[in-house]
């Protein structure tokens, strides 16, 4: 058995998420309500990632700490 390289298991974990996008629309309440609940959760830590980031570059002249 060879091992899968890091892109064709990427690429394949895509595969399987585009295929359970396909069927969300005739999907059941609660899986509906699962995927927003997840989606909500990965769009909370993207922008919580963002937020520290621009916080991080934009305000380094306007701390009060220590100087560097």
């Amino acid at each position: 058995m060879r091992r899968m390289e890091s892109g064709d298991m990427a690429l394949g974990m895509l595969d399987k998420l585009w295929v359970k996008l396909q069927g969300l629309s005739s999907a059941e309440p609660i899986e509906l309500g699962a995927f927003v609940i997840l989606l909500a959760f990965i769009l909370l830590i993207v922008l919580m990632m963002v937020l520290t980031c621009v916080t991080c570059c934009c305000c380094k002249s306007t701390s009060k700490g220590s100087k560097r």
